[in-house]
């Protein structure tokens, strides 16, 4: 039937991988649809070559291949209308598939359906299918010590506090990452590559959602559950504000959960703001200066119910991220540093992926339980990047303003861990090497 028909080849390529033999003329019309996206695409990330090469190596991750998402989030194609990504992964892995409730990204997507950002990634091997999203995920482990046994317990047992001091400069870490590889630095903190778009997980779950239950079993295997969730800190985070490599005013410590840091000047400094531009610094010179004007809207912290953290670059120019349990999930180096453009959304810190690495370092040594707490601290430069590629800038003490994040729920896991494990074997003193 189609002998006098021309296709466009790279249209004929991509259909070779679709499952299903029904609907022919509707998956090709969707793929075309795509090709064209794809070649006049502006922004985003992915390409065809990336798209073919998902789609030829379902076994190996693959980059994100997204489209610019529509005014109602949906596309047209041929007479019916749905959402990207759950049209292509009916093209290419389930043609059964009805609802995007049955679908979840998976951690390392950047641009997942649920992130409702500007592009939407539609690689089909960046989702998962959940066979029966209706029922809500209602984890009832039993309790240990009055804590809660999951770690996906949104239960809090919260009469004190938890701060841990301040911040160390990290010693070199070598851990092995979810994955199976292992990454070593001499330097965390410095970077040894830098790159223009934010590689970094989403959450498994959306902002909305709770995860599922497959006849009473979590859609999403959880780790093994040998630790209580320690005592909820009343502070979830603190932050700290530097200019160079001198910390500026007073630590935030913060109990609400979306928190917005910004360049302006409002002296109330609320549980849910805080204003950098009424931060005052005698010795402060004009490089520093300029660059807290250029700050504006600055950024937006978000501690999801699933402990999962989320930055927001509300600014008008780009925030560099270092997270080094971000770098371990992504497989980059532990000193990567992410650019993330104005107005993108991404996760800073992975909660189930932190469970893992906690999890394995117990099994391993005590040394490495100790190295996991350079994970509990995100670095973040307002418009100026740091690292190789800047000759006058290869360490984010020498950015002009930065903030520290530290994350209380990680280091309180990691205090509980280290109570709860044997000291080393070694005796440690003066002369210890």
């Amino acid at each position: 039937n189609n002998l006098f028909t021309w296709q466009n080849p790279q249209v004929k390529k991509l259909l070779g991988w679709r499952t299903g033999s029904e609907e022919e003329k509707w998956a090709e019309k969707a793929v075309e649809s795509l090709v064209k996206k794809l070649k006049k695409k502006k922004g985003g990330i992915g390409s065809l070559e990336d798209l073919e090469m998902a789609l030829a190596n379902p076994a190996n991750l693959s980059k994100c291949v997204t489209i610019p998402k529509s005014l109602d989030g949906r596309l047209q194609v041929s007479h019916k209308k749905g959402l990207p990504h759950v049209i292509y992964c009916k093209v290419w892995r389930w043609p059964d598939l009805q609802s995007h409730q049955e679908l979840r990204a998976i951690p390392e997507c950047v641009y997942p359906y649920e992130q409702k950002a500007d592009h939407i990634c539609i690689n089909p091997y960046h989702y998962q299918k959940i066979e029966n999203p209706h029922k809500q995920f209602l984890q009832t482990a039993g309790s240990i010590g009055g804590y809660a046994a999951s770690p996906y317990s949104e239960s809090i047992a919260s009469s004190s506090s938890y701060i841990h001091g301040q911040s160390s400069p990290p010693l070199p870490m070598q851990i092995p990452s979810p994955l199976g590889s292992s990454y070593s630095t001499a330097s965390p903190f410095s970077t040894a590559s830098s790159y223009h778009t934010a590689t970094s997980p989403s959450s498994i779950l959306s902002e909305d959602e709770s995860p599922m239950m497959i006849d009473g079993t979590p859609a999403y295997p959880a780790p093994p559950i040998e630790l209580p969730l320690p005592m909820m800190p009343i502070y979830w985070t603190t932050i700290s504000y530097y200019e160079l490599n001198t910390r500026i005013g007073d630590q935030f410590k913060l109990v609400n959960r979306s928190v917005i840091v910004d360049g302006f000047t409002d002296p109330t400094n609320s549980d849910s703001r805080i204003c950098l531009g009424q931060i005052t610094n005698v010795n402060r010179n004009s490089t520093c200066e300029n660059t807290r004007k250029a700050i504006g809207k600055g950024l937006k912290l978000d501690y999801n119910p699933d402990y999962d953290i989320f930055v927001t670059n509300r600014s008008n120019n780009s925030l560099f991220v270092q997270s080094i349990l971000v770098n371990i999930q992504m497989h980059k180096p532990l000193n990567t540093v992410m650019k993330i453009p104005a107005g993108h959304t991404v996760c800073i810190y992975h909660h189930h992926t932190f469970y893992q690495l906690l999890q394995q370092a117990r099994q391993s040594s005590q040394a490495q339980l100790y190295d996991l707490q350079k994970m509990a601290f995100v670095r973040i430069s307002f418009v100026k990047g740091w690292g190789p590629d800047y000759p006058t800038r290869q360490d984010i003490t020498q950015t002009p303003c930065w903030i520290e994040v530290q994350l209380h729920q990680a280091l309180a896991w990691l205090d509980q861990s280290l109570q709860i494990e044997k000291s080393p074997d070694v005796n440690c003193n003066s002369n210890t090497a």
